[in-house]
């Protein structure tokens, strides 16, 4: 608890464990109280959410990540970002409305459109907090107001089940808002932030370039997970979109097990520019030893954990166990990608995600005829991260040590 990277890396650790937990238990209770095709609609209008607050969120997150910490006005560059997020939110989230039949949201009308703006302002909102925490290496932060997120939205499905697919997908509005409400609190009260402070140009005076690179390959890095759980519906149904989403949050929760140390590495090394071997280091060791025996717990487990789900969630178990596989060797991808964003090499990266993207979606939309089909389009884009992402960090830092021999 003493070393930074390890403290914020636990306090990150614990967060995920909880949501980990509630996740898993979110699942069982809509799985037990909603239909597999309410399941279904809420888990592609999940995904409209994620592709909405992800075009919203224009590039803040990292940016965030990368300057607030040594900002001399942190307040001031945080309400900045808050401002321009909050309404390019509010704009995105009317226009993804007008694709809801598209998407296979047949079931939508006009509260369902305004339960889902809202969302999009406050989810893209309670990012920008979780990421102002992790920036000033506060990630206590973290855990208290997810934790308060988890709980609400665990009480919210037992409460509305006449809502249908509504009632689930409310359950996170509903917890974005407590955890909005407590992040502000939190930040005011123990970081010092003034959150009434005047937005202004200044914040993003030289970092406009990073911005616009950052808001480039997120909307890229996450167009496919935001986009399958759309296609899974539109082409097989709500049913095999809901095998989907439970085989994806599994899946998921293994991967942020990776992100959460991840974030707090990059935090670290935006600090301390000398010392990034010795931060990646730290974070490979954690991230290996936490992940290959929870993947091989997963991997052995996983007809169990879908039965506990639902005796209809068993059949996604094939195209769990495959992608399990690959979150072990996909540990790689997030300590280049880190250590690629680090030397701001954001055209690179996003050279990368567009051919894992497109490689996703070709497949997904014209080759697969099935959830395995699709399970494997996601091994396959996999596969061309962990080749382009280590190739190109290898190369980055080679060619960065040859530099610094020429200049000693």
């Amino acid at each position: 608890m003493r070393d930074s990277l390890y403290r914020n890396s636990i306090y990150l650790l614990i967060t995920l464990g909880i949501n980990a937990a509630s996740g898993l238990l979110f699942v069982i209770i809509c799985t037990k109280l909603y239909s597999q095709k309410e399941v279904g609609y809420a888990t592609a209008l999940i995904g409209a959410l994620g592709l909405a607050v992800m075009f919203s969120n224009i590039g803040m997150n990292r940016t965030i990540v990368r300057f607030l910490g040594r900002s001399a006005n942190k307040s001031q560059d945080l309400m900045t970002k808050i401002s321009m997020v909050a309404g390019i939110s509010v704009i995105v989230g009317i226009i993804m409305c007008f694709f809801f039949h598209s998407f296979g949201l047949k079931q939508a009308n006009l509260l369902t459109s305004i339960i889902f703006v809202v969302a999009v302002l406050i989810t893209s909102i309670k990012g920008l907090f979780d990421n102002a925490f992790i920036a000033t290496r506060a990630t206590s932060g973290n855990l208290i107001e997810n934790g308060l997120y988890n709980l609400t939205r665990l009480m919210f499905p037992l409460l509305f089940v006449g809502l249908g697919f509504i009632g689930i997908f409310s359950a996170s509005l509903v917890g974005s808002s407590v955890a909005v409400i407590a992040s502000v609190i939190l930040l005011q009260s123990k970081l010092g932030f003034n959150l009434r402070a005047r937005p202004t140009r200044s914040s993003l005076k030289g970092k406009w370039g990073f911005v616009f690179g950052s808001y480039t390959l997120d909307i890229i890095s996450n167009f496919p997970n935001n986009v399958v759980p759309i296609i899974v519906l539109a082409r097989f149904g709500p049913v095999q979109s809901a095998l989907w989403y439970v085989a994806m949050q599994i899946i998921l929760l293994l991967m942020m097990v990776t992100s959460s140390i991840n974030q707090a590495m990059f935090a670290e090394m935006a600090y301390a520019e000398k010392q990034i071997g010795k931060f990646i280091k730290q974070a490979a060791i954690a991230m290996y030893s936490l992940v290959v025996p929870l993947s091989v717990i997963a991997f052995v487990v996983a007809p169990y954990v879908l039965h506990l789900i639902g005796a209809n969630y068993v059949a996604a178990y094939p195209i769990l166990r495959l992608m399990i596989v690959f979150v072990i060797i996909g540990i790689a991808n997030y300590i280049t990608g880190s250590i690629l964003m680090y030397y701001k090499k954001i055209a690179y990266l996003t050279f990368v995600n567009v051919i894992n993207g497109a490689v996703v979606i070709f497949y997904c939309l014209t080759i697969a005829h099935n959830l395995m089909g699709i399970a494997i389009g996601w091994v396959l884009g996999e596969i061309v991260n962990i080749i382009l992402f280590v190739g190109g960090a290898l190369y980055v830092i080679n060619r960065n040590k040859r530099q610094e021999s020429l200049v000693a």
